[in-house]
């Protein structure tokens, strides 16, 4: 049985998304908490080799809010 056309470009897009896994997907370190739909908090992930590291902040208030990240320059000190 021959491969038709669009199992090809499936395996293909699916093996473009797996190795495209961000570099900075390390688990978050710091207190993250939400409640019954309230709460949040801000982690930290590990530093990049230039002393910059991924922060991120959640927030949820009656189940509505999100999560924020941003590069933080180094030097600046880890929760």
């Amino acid at each position: 049985m021959k491969p038709t056309a669009a199992a090809a470009a499936a395996l293909l897009t699916v093996g473009g998304i797996a190795a495209a896994a961000p570099a900075s997907a390390q688990p978050c370190v710091g207190p993250n908490t939400v409640i019954a739909g309230h709460g949040g908090g801000r982690c930290d992930h590990p530093p990049d080799p230039d002393g910059s590291f991924i922060r991120c902040d959640t927030m949820y208030v009656f189940g509505v809010g999100g999560t924020n990240c941003y590069r933080v320059p180094p030097g600046t000190p880890h929760m």
